[in-house]
């Protein structure tokens, strides 16, 4: 019964899983509230987004470690393309 109990707290202890940053592939969407929308879920909110060698730039800052990004999304597709530390 102790073990069950400890097993129970500690992982009432155990923080969720973390908000995990975009990756390449990940699909944001086409539109930009969608794409914003689903940036902030992963824990990047979004500064602004700016149009880039046909792809959609978001400038966004990685909520965990304050780190700029940039996140590269096809418009075609709203995939991630590549990703890139800001400047």
């Amino acid at each position: 019964m102790k073990l069950n109990l400890l097993a129970v707290l500690a992982l009432m202890a155990t923080p969720m899983a973390a908000v995990a940053m975009p990756v390449v592939g990940d699909m944001i969407g086409t539109d930009p509230e969608t794409a914003k929308a689903a940036l902030e879920a992963a824990g990047c909110p979004v500064d602004e987004f700016e149009a880039e060698d046909g792809k959609i730039e978001a400038k966004c800052k990685d909520a965990a470690t304050g780190a700029a990004m940039e996140i590269y999304i096809d418009p075609a597709t709203g995939l991630v393309t590549d990703i890139k530390a800001g400047d």
